[in-house]
């Protein structure tokens, strides 16, 4: 049971120091880019030097337009057991219930709506609006995947969403599933 514990703290530890790396200051957030050719530039300036030749760079920038995977390609799931005690936060919608979270949400602090778009890169065709954070407590151990946030392009919105912050996604299923090992802590207000 000390090991236990021990290797609980352990791991605690461990995903805050990665959470408090992770976060990109909100000031270093591109400035918005309507043009497709824009968005393109964005992108291939934080993630050209990634790649051995600018075809495997295209070809890279197709498959996130393409896949909008939530995760950066270089990401190899892996789930753990988050421990009870845990807490996170997600960024809910108006007329979102908080008893009924989505499967993704990240060990940051959420400070404002811009913070959500580009270090947590929520395209606004996933969510238009965001009015809320909810912040729960894990109260049975969770099976989720976790690590950072991979960037976007919201095309509709005109926007790079460069990612970088912390995030978890747990195991698919019905809200009630993952609201079964969650508590709300609190809701509060975002803009």
């Amino acid at each position: 049971m000390i090991a236990r514990k021990r290797f609980a703290a352990a791991f605690l530890l461990l995903l805050s120091a990665c959470a408090a790396q992770a976060q990109p200051p909100a000031a270093a957030a591109p400035a918005p880019s309507a043009q497709p050719r824009d968005l393109k530039q964005a992108w291939w300036s934080d993630n050209r030097w990634r790649y051995g030749s600018d075809e495997a760079a295209d070809a890279a920038y197709g498959a996130l337009v393409a896949r909008q995977s939530a995760w950066p390609e270089w990401h190899q799931p892996s789930i753990i057991t988050l421990p009870p005690g845990l807490r996170f936060q997600v960024a809910i919608s108006p007329g979102q219930a908080v008893d009924c979270p989505g499967a993704f949400g990240t060990f940051d602090r959420i400070p404002d709506v811009r913070f959500v778009r580009f270090s947590l890169a929520v395209k606004t065709e996933w969510k238009r609006e965001i009015d809320r954070v909810v912040t729960y407590e894990i109260v049975t151990p969770l099976p989720a995947d976790t690590g950072i946030v991979g960037p976007q392009i919201d095309a509709a919105a005109g926007l790079y969403l460069p990612g970088g912050g912390s995030q978890l996604e747990t195991a698919k299923g019905p809200c009630a599933e993952r609201a079964a090992h969650l508590r709300v802590v609190e809701v509060r207000p975002i803009r």
